[in-house]
């Protein structure tokens, strides 16, 4: 029901707008459905932002097939990983590999000073992919650094949350500053998840404040941040062990992570200018006319 209610109020948002570009987020699929519609009846440039989950979740698997016939009328699909890049291609998708906007530290509100302990905050929303309990269990390994586990406490069970050992600290859901600022102060920011096909954009944030990264070590991360993270498995003694290397080297991982800003910055520029050469090159399509898709 939910759905449906945003699906109109988003069809009468683009009866008022009328755009010539419209960019649309999936999943959840509606929303892409929505455009294409609105698309083949109006003179409208289509862009779908396809996040991984839209292609690799189990939730949302069934509408791989649905995308592949949305993506035909699409001017151009945005993808996050070369994993997907390379799939729509062969699908003959006019795609772009598009990597996650880098905030910049003065978009942090700064929160109070630590207490003079060693701290690393555990980056999250405590999802289904979220190794919550090896994370717990790592903590326990290194009483000396105090846990801060961002993420809205009550998804978590409260024999967890009771478990969980005395230098943790849940901070609950955080507004967007509030939580770029958390990332300010603390010594590492750790990003950890079980999805193989994820692109967090947690460690976005982190690279974009400079900030020291501890990665699971997942070809998709080892791929965009191998160069400036320490990556490790899943596992309670190897984040333990990966988190003790991150606050040994932090000023060297800090510098990386500077240094990869740089690089990512200027990828995303470079893939922002293929958009817009796409876009502006495709004649918009006569309502009803269909658009032919290449690579």
């Amino acid at each position: 029901m939910r759905y449906v209610a945003d699906a109109a109020r988003m069809w009468r948002r683009l009866r008022q707008e009328r755009p010539d570009v419209l960019v649309v987020i999936s999943p959840p699929v509606i929303a892409p459905l929505v455009a294409w519609l609105w698309s083949a009846l109006h003179p409208c440039r289509l862009v779908v932002d396809c996040h991984t989950g839209a292609l690799h979740w189990p939730k949302w698997g069934w509408t791989r097939p649905l995308h592949r016939l949305l993506f035909r009328r699409a001017h151009a699909v945005l993808v996050q990983t070369e994993e997907d890049e390379a799939r729509l291609r062969a699908w003959g998708t006019p795609v772009v590999l598009l990597p996650d906007d880098l905030p910049d530290p003065s978009e942090a509100d700064p929160g109070p000073p630590g207490r003079g302990v060693p701290r690393v905050v555990v980056a999250g929303s405590f999802d289904w992919n979220e190794p919550v309990a090896a994370a717990l269990a790592a903590a326990a390994l290194v009483p000396e650094v105090e846990f801060r586990l961002t993420g809205d406490v009550s998804r978590l069970p409260r024999s967890v949350r009771a478990g969980a050992p005395a230098n943790v600290v849940f901070t609950g859901y955080l507004p967007y500053a509030q939580f770029l600022g958390e990332l300010l102060t603390v010594d590492v920011v750790a990003v950890f998840s079980t999805d193989p096909h994820i692109m967090n954009r947690a460690a976005f944030e982190a690279v974009g404040l400079g900030r020291p990264l501890v990665l699971s070590d997942l070809p998709g991360l080892r791929a965009r941040f191998g160069e400036g993270a320490v990556l490790c498995p899943n596992d309670a003694a190897s984040m333990a062990e990966a988190i003790r290397l991150a606050q040994r080297d932090r000023d060297i991982l800090a510098e990386r992570s500077r240094a990869l800003r740089r690089r990512l910055q200027a990828q995303r520029e470079a893939a922002l200018a293929q958009l817009q050469s796409m876009v502006r090159s495709r004649q918009v399509p006569a309502a009803g006319a269909r658009v032919r898709s290449h690579p």
